[in-house]
């Protein structure tokens, strides 16, 4: 593995920053855009889509925070990780306030086969159908910890943890590409220039039939796109592009988090990867503390956050 100084700040900034934009967005989940553009989110919402009170994070922070307890405690084990999520499903573990809500149906029915026994190499759903944004939504954990190694390292173990429910190669290859944008980005790189070499190192690994699906992301079109042509469904690809376009339009976290929410429909997860993405660029000192002091276990979140940027730095001392 590479020798790579990651700064504690922003690996913090990145585990919080993700719990934070999905909590902004949780209230306003299938808003239109035209609707928000009427009545914009500027802060922490309560009730709203999911009736849930101020500062609850869904399922995307939940199982982020489940990625990142069991990298603490026993390194890239996928059985360990879907036991975690298994936590969380059955018992509501690393949830805001001990409920489970929001669950994706691909995520559901992979962690259901695990249940039942399925060997973890086999449980993650491969179908062309299969490429909602529910592995890119918490796969941050993942990216950071696989930081600094090669570009095929990067690419066989992310690929791997996306494949614990997400196992189609065109989800794979999003998580990939995430990951190596947060190579760059611990790095202190720009997105546009994070973008442009990521999509240089991926590039010779996506299958041919692929190519055009991601041509937006490898040339960085998709940076220079209208709000009005932005995408915020739950497509993975659409949450990627999304996410790119909020943080090259937005330096500041709040900025960018808020616009990521703002655009409507899938707005917890949008927000959430924007919000990784911005913590580990502004660190967490760039986050603001009233959404942090609103999360409903705060300090577990900041624990957990804390430990984990720990074991990442531990694994390149």
């Amino acid at each position: 593995m590479a020798a790579l100084v990651l700064p504690r700040d922003r690996l913090l900034g990145g585990m919080i920053g993700l719990v934070v934009g999905d909590a902004l967005g949780v209230p306003v989940e299938f808003s239109h855009r035209s609707d928000l553009d009427r009545n914009p989110v500027r802060g922490m919402r309560g009730y709203g889509m999911h009736q849930q009170p101020l500062g609850a994070w869904s399922d995307d922070g939940a199982l982020a925070l489940a990625h990142a307890a069991a990298f603490i405690d026993h390194g890239w084990d996928a059985r360990r990780h879907l036991e975690g999520f298994l936590a969380w499903l059955d018992e509501a573990r690393w949830t805001a306030n001990g409920k489970v809500f929001d669950v994706g149906i691909t995520t559901r029915r992979a962690i259901v086969r695990f249940r039942r026994g399925t060997d973890p190499a086999e449980v993650g759903c491969r179908g062309e159908r299969d490429n909602g944004n529910g592995s890119l939504m918490r796969i941050l954990p993942a990216s950071c910890w696989w930081a600094g190694s090669s570009t095929e390292t990067i690419i066989q173990r992310v690929g791997e943890a996306s494949a614990l429910t997400h196992a189609h190669i065109r989800a794979q290859m999003c998580c990939v590409l995430h990951a190596l944008i947060t190579d760059r980005m611990l790095g202190q790189w720009p997105i546009a220039a994070a973008l442009q070499d990521a999509g240089k190192r991926i590039a010779p690994f996506i299958p041919a039939e692929e190519l055009p699906i991601f041509a937006p992301l490898l040339d960085g079109s998709c940076l220079e796109l209208p709000r009005s042509k932005v995408p915020s469904d739950g497509y993975v690809v659409s949450t990627l592009i999304a996410a790119c376009w909020c943080l090259h339009r937005h330096p500041g976290f709040a900025e960018a988090v808020l616009a990521a929410v703002n655009l409507g429909e899938d707005t917890d997860t949008t927000g959430a990867v924007v919000g990784g993405l911005a913590g580990l660029r502004g660190g967490f000192t760039g986050i603001p503390q009233v959404w942090t002091t609103c999360l409903p276990q705060s300090r577990m979140v900041i624990e957990l956050a804390t430990a984990f940027a720990e074991a990442c730095l531990s694994t390149r001392r």
